[in-house]
């Protein structure tokens, strides 16, 4: 895919977040959505995440491509950083996402070939913006099945594709030889449920 096509699927993915999310009640952000995370620790994680997003691509600017932890540390991380954010309101929070998601789009096509470390390996940050598509995509999902709506990407093929790319990139050798051409013939085989799946979630 090129990179038109993979931050068209990234800007999807924003634009999915916030639209979930609009006229939400605090009732609502008090909803369980991922996992034991209510609505309001998603928006939080949102944040951090992307805030993690800019500090990668900042270390991959001055040549650090190592992973910037291992991903057998990634749920303590994840908490760790719920727990030293600001004070903020969830709404106000899926604003600076919103915010801080398009300024790193902006940042992306002038380092899309740059080695770029992240918890599951080292990839480039062109390929890398797949997985961030679909972050921001299934945590749309999470918000919506909240209160018992739905959401889903425009171009689930795509999305699934884009994300397995980085992925078996990411694991290299054999695995990435034949996963690659493999995700091809998947990404036409319900692509967002086996993204839901494979990312720990039901239906």
């Amino acid at each position: 895919m090129t990179a038109d096509e993979v931050l068209a699927l990234y800007g999807d993915g924003i634009e999915s977040v916030v639209t979930v999310v609009h006229g939400r009640s605090a009732r609502d952000w008090q909803r369980v959505a991922c996992g034991n995370w209510s609505g309001e620790q998603v928006a939080a994680h949102l944040l951090c995440v992307v805030r993690w997003y800019h500090e990668w691509l900042d270390r991959a600017l001055v040549g650090e491509t190592n992973p910037p932890f291992s991903v057998e540390d990634l749920a303590a991380q994840n908490e760790q950083a719920l727990a030293e954010i600001e004070p903020a309101s969830p709404t106000g929070r899926i604003a600076q996402f919103q915010a801080e998601a398009e300024r790193y789009a902006r940042r992306l096509p002038d380092c899309w070939d740059l080695q770029y470390g992240y918890p599951y390996g080292t990839v480039t940050a062109g390929l890398h913006a797949g997985v961030a598509a679909a972050e921001w995509h299934l945590h749309a999902w999470d918000l919506a099945t909240a209160t018992g709506a739905d959401c889903r990407p425009r171009d689930p093929g795509a999305l699934f594709s884009v994300t397995a790319a980085c992925m078996l990139t990411a694991s290299g050798g054999l695995p990435a030889r034949m996963g690659i051409p493999m995700s091809s013939v998947l990404a036409w085989r319900d692509p967002w449920g086996q993204l839901l799946r494979r990312s720990g979630r039901r239906r």
